[in-house]
């Protein structure tokens, strides 16, 4: 088999586990929806029962928000529903299936906003009369679009001569290329460190791959903004992507601080109220095209309503034809117009970006973007470089045999793995963690090679305006033992989750002890690794004085921080059984959310048993951070 071949057949293996992996979601939503009662779909957070309709917004690009309102307590909270997923809406009425002669009354949307009673879908259009009659079901949908976008992109790299060089670079096949970039450049951010500057000569040299390995608190973000301006600088475009909306939102905002001016993509559903200035409906408003779009709407809509003469639907007709076709036309204007464009790797579709080619694709979250999601953006550039980290979150991938068969880990680490430090940078000056809270997670996970800047270093809660110290949790960290206390886990009946009541009693003392101290709510965090776990913490810490405190799993910290963060391990088994705790990765992004005070609860006896966690019991005997429940 030629070199060739083999990363044609690399691709055809990732094409068929992604066929895998979306047939399990569809297997996964089918049996929810075919074999579970509404009521226990709503317990498993993957649906809503009783919304009640409110009242609809006016969006943009003829886009409605429909606002529900939800009497039950609680409900939202403990869904797994999030802003931007895809959901269906039906007639309560309808929930049990469709009756032999009834019309089965469906309407997709997209989750747009979402409060502690309420919830806004975004639909296309104007909405139903039904949606308002009486009260309305909401499920979750399968991302079906998401997986086209992977299986278009696998198949243009299979096909695609033009891509045949990046192809093999990306499944290791030949060596990156790097040319020498002199030490001449002008850095535009005075506060960029050697690592960061480095790492940016490293990038801007390379000729077609480029790995930026940025551990917790480095300040990845910040040297891929410096970077998009050297490239700018050059003359050069880029297409700015990442894994998740939350990173391309925090990308897009800190270019605009920087004096860019980024095209943000993407459902405005999704799109962060910081960055929608910078979003492609709110410019194409302002475009001459847009205005001509909507004075010929008026008129078809004008000649719809009065029918006063005898060719008016055709009239009608041709009318909105030209109106969509003004419209598709400032669009791609805009998008042929934008040096800079930002949309996460699955947004990246043809649909938007037609035939557009970039000097660069920047890929951040690199680690988190499973193959085929990574190809979607990679397929509209030149160079890329992809950032992220290996020693935090993993892909998402339901199917567990797929991502052990290959798609559970990424372009970054295969790269970083095959070429070593040829292809990768590490940035190492962290300027998040006092350094003892450092200390562990460089040992463990980064080789010892993180090192504290000095303006956090030494940083301590007590600093902080209005805080004071506490005798009894005088470090900045400390590991709390509840081995000797006999608090057992559980498990909710009918669930997989885990709870362990009593430590969670603990916790929210633990965390209102922080707020006594004087320590703002807002700024203090509790992380879990299991939802039944952060659903009893919320029951715990409702009163005024916690309510600011966040509260939940891992998944939703990466890339945050905190002043301060509790993070509660809950297992506790004679058997030492610590199931989603033995991802490590996962439990690195909990230990590296903190500023300055870390608060960690968990038995002993259970985890010592696996070797990361025996090594971070040893790690706070060694610092006097041990204590005994």
């Amino acid at each position: 088999m030629s070199t060739s071949d083999k990363s044609v057949q690399a691709l055809q293996n990732t094409a068929e586990l992604w066929a895998r992996e979306q047939e399990t979601i569809r297997a996964t939503h089918r049996e929810q929806r075919d074999t579970l009662p509404l009521a226990e779909r709503v317990r498993r957070g993957w649906a809503l029962t009783g919304l009640r309709f409110e009242n609809a917004e006016s969006g943009r690009a003829g886009r409605r928000q429909l606002w529900f309102h939800l009497d039950q307590e609680g409900a939202l909270e403990q869904s797994r529903i999030s802003v931007g997923d895809p959901v269906a809406l039906q007639p309560q009425q309808h929930a049990g299936g469709s009756k032999a002669g009834r019309v089965r009354r469906v309407r997709q949307g997209i989750v747009a906003r979402r409060t502690q009673t309420r919830i806004a879908i975004e639909i296309d259009g104007a909405h139903e009369v039904w949606l308002e009659q009486g009260l309305v079901n909401l499920e979750v949908e399968a991302p079906e679009t998401t997986f086209e976008r992977g299986r278009s992109a696998i198949l243009r790299f299979q096909k695609d001569a033009s891509l045949s060089r990046l192809r093999k670079v990306l499944f290791g096949e030949e060596a990156p290329r790097y040319a020498e970039v002199g030490k001449a450049i002008t850095f535009r951010d005075d506060g960029l460190n050697d690592g960061q500057r480095a790492a940016i000569r490293f990038a801007l040299g390379s000729q077609d791959v480029a790995l930026i390995h940025g551990p917790p608190g480095t300040g990845k973000t910040r040297t891929l903004v410096e970077f998009v301006r050297q490239a700018l600088l050059r003359g050069e475009s880029a297409l700015v992507t990442a894994a998740s909306h939350t990173a391309v939102d925090n990308l897009a905002e800190r270019l605009i601080e920087s004096g860019m001016k980024p095209l943000r993509l993407g459902h405005p559903a999704r799109v962060s109220p910081a960055v929608e200035a910078r979003s492609l409906d709110v410019l194409v408003e302002e475009t001459d095209e847009y205005r001509e779009a909507q004075r010929l709407l008026l008129q078809a809509k004008n000649l719809r309503s009065r029918k006063s003469t005898r060719d008016w639907a055709e009239r009608s007709r041709k009318l909105s034809v030209e109106a969509r076709l003004k419209m598709k036309e400032a669009r791609a204007r805009m998008v042929r117009r934008c040096k800079v464009v930002c949309a996460t790797a699955a947004g990246t579709d043809a649909r938007l970006l037609g035939d557009n080619h970039y000097d660069w694709v920047i890929l951040d979250e690199a680690t988190q973007a499973p193959d085929p999601i990574a190809l979607a953006a990679l397929q509209r550039g030149s160079r890329a470089v992809l950032a992220g980290d290996p020693r935090q979150l993993p892909p998402t991938v339901t199917d567990p045999e797929v991502a052990r068969a290959g798609l559970g880990t990424t372009l970054f680490e295969r790269l970083a793995a095959r070429w070593e430090g040829e292809a990768t940078r590490m940035l190492t000056l962290q300027y998040r963690m006092h350094e003892s809270l450092m200390q562990f997670p460089s040992e463990s996970m980064y080789e010892g090679r993180l090192e504290a800047a000095e303006a956090v270093r030494q940083h301590r809660l007590e600093e902080l305006p209005g805080v004071t110290a506490d005798a009894k949790r005088p470090l900045p960290w400390h590991f709390l033992d509840t081995a000797g206390t006999d608090w057992r886990e559980e498990q909710p009946e009918g669930t997989s989750s885990v709870l362990n009541p009593k430590q969670a009693a603990q916790t929210a003392n633990e965390i209102r002890r922080l707020i006594e101290r004087g320590v703002d709510a807002a700024q203090v965090a509790a992380i879990t690794p299991y939802a039944a776990q952060a659903e009893r913490l919320r029951s715990l810490l409702r009163e005024p004085a916690t309510a600011a405190v966040e509260i939940g799993t891992v998944d939703g910290f990466q890339g945050r921080e905190k002043e301060a963060i509790v993070v509660d391990l809950v297992r506790s088994n004679p058997e030492g059984e610590i199931g989603f705790l033995s991802d490590v990765r996962r439990m690195n992004v909990a230990l590296t959310r903190a500023r300055r005070c870390l608060i960690v609860i968990g038995d002993g006896r259970t985890l010592e048993g696996n070797r990361y966690y025996a090594t971070m019991l040893q790690a706070a005997r060694r610092a006097g951070a041990y204590v005994e429940l």
